[in-house]
């Protein structure tokens, strides 16, 4: 009998990206469970033991960086994956010190993940065949500049990519007041497009 797979948290508060891992994750056979913010992670992880937290860096109130350092002092062998928008030295090597033992970079591939969860809680395929995988890639669009001073609601492009494939903005609202003092050149869509693509799952 093949053993159920070990719970996950997803700690993220951008509802898009959470509720499409979510459901990728749980029809990989994961038990996730989901919050917004680190208060919230920090109820949970006192009442429940996780295979894995997966954190976004930027959360409302306290960030993923303090979250998972506070979930190690609850339980010295908790597992986390760190999530960003907004990549640095310092944060990375924060991470590393804490000891997430991953710093994903948005936007990714949740195959990644899931292959890193897997590859941390010791699971093993079972080689079984599952048939067809709804896959959710991200595409980055970020490297775009915003020609429409980051009022999306009337931009072209965001409603095309909008209409396509979704959207996740991963950069948000208190970043653009900064992005919008910079000079034109410089001035990043704050947007990423969500793809949802069906494939076969490669049998191992």
């Amino acid at each position: 009998m093949e053993s159920k797979k070990k719970k996950i948290l997803l700690v993220e508060d951008e509802a898009v990206l959470r509720e499409s891992v979510r459901d990728w994750l749980t029809e990989d056979g994961y038990d996730v469970e989901c919050v917004e913010t680190g208060e919230e992670a920090l109820k949970r992880i006192k009442k429940e033991k996780y295979g894995v937290i997966v954190l976004d860096l930027r959360l409302p109130g306290i960030d993923g960086l303090q979250v998972f350092e506070q979930a190690k002092q609850l339980e010295a062998d908790t597992k986390g994956i760190l999530i960003t928008a907004f990549p640095s030295k310092e944060s990375q090597e924060r991470a590393q010190s804490l000891g997430l033992v991953d710093y994903l970079p948005k936007p990714f591939k949740v195959e990644e993940l899931e292959k890193t969860i897997s590859k941390m809680l010791g699971e093993v395929e079972s080689g079984k065949p599952s048939g067809k995988h709804v896959w959710l890639e991200l595409g980055a669009v970020s490297y775009r500049l915003c020609t429409n001073d980051y009022d999306c609601a009337t931009c072209a492009f965001a409603q095309d990519i909008q209409d396509r494939f979704g959207t996740i903005a991963v950069i948000g609202p208190d970043e653009v007041a900064k992005l919008r003092a910079l000079p034109a050149n410089q001035r990043l869509c704050r947007l990423a497009s969500v793809h949802f693509v069906e494939k076969e799952k490669a049998q191992t």
